[in-house]
């Protein structure tokens, strides 16, 4: 896990995300100014046993931002895979997940409050309401760790039932990823001089495969393994195409 962190953090993991910048090298700044912003951060507060690796993380992700070209962007984002020890991979995701926490945690309490809405919310209100008020109240902890482990924990309390419920409420949104990842499948496959053919037409069979898939998890895990596939090539290409559609 630790060694594809880096590739999680400095790539744009839902092609949505492209439909709002002009350029692919405009996204990948995008990100990276959001990146640093973190960064600095956790560099103030830092430890000695990782200060180190902090400031050259920064140094390497500001002279990705300086880089014009998109590929060679790419480029420096990619050696940063292997240049960090797994024990700071690990720390930096920690830190990470503290600093983003309460962006989730706002998702979730915008989610469940707009549960509350639907007509079929009614054998579910009061633990849809009591989720809000946990959420809501977790917005306030002031110790970041503890934050991320009552968020951790949050899910985990839930009665079966409501998972259920919840699985049914968020079904046809993972449904529609799908089958828009499917449509922009196709419309590459369409094209003559198309790259990576194969491995296009195998994410197609794979989505296709995740919309009849049976449980929830299994829908997002495939989504998320056709929006991240591990050829960073095809990637990176994939990235270039969702832009170009969208220009």
């Amino acid at each position: 896990m630790a060694k594809t962190l880096l590739i999680t953090i400095f790539c744009v993991i839902a092609c949505v995300q492209l439909s709002h910048a002009a350029s692919i090298a405009e996204v990948i700044d995008n990100d990276l100014r959001v990146n640093l912003n973190g960064y600095y951060k956790i560099l103030a507060e830092v430890d000695a046993a990782h200060k180190a690796n902090m400031e050259k993380l920064i140094a390497q992700t500001e002279a990705a931002l300086k880089e014009t070209d998109h590929k060679e962007k790419t480029k420096i984002l990619d050696s940063l895979n292997s240049a960090f020890p797994e024990d700071f991979n690990l720390y930096l995701n920690k830190k990470l997940q503290e600093l983003n926490v309460d962006v989730e945690i706002e998702r979730s309490l915008s989610f469940y409050k707009a549960l509350l809405e639907k007509p079929e919310k009614d054998a579910f209100q009061a633990e849809i309401e009591k989720a809000v008020e946990t959420l809501s109240a977790l917005l306030k902890e002031t110790d970041a760790a503890k934050k991320v482990e009552s968020f951790a924990q949050f899910s985990k309390d839930l009665s079966g039932s409501f998972k259920e419920f919840l699985a049914k409420a968020t079904l046809p949104e993972i449904e529609k990823s799908l089958n828009g990842a499917i449509a922009f499948f196709d419309g590459l496959l369409d094209q003559a001089d198309i790259k990576f053919k194969d491995e296009i037409a195998a994410l197609k069979q794979q989505a296709e495969g995740g919309l009849t898939a049976a449980t929830l998890e299994e829908k997002q895990k495939t989504y998320y393994e056709i929006t991240n596939p591990e050829n960073k090539e095809l990637f990176n290409y994939l990235k270039e195409k969702y832009t170009e559609q969208k220009q």
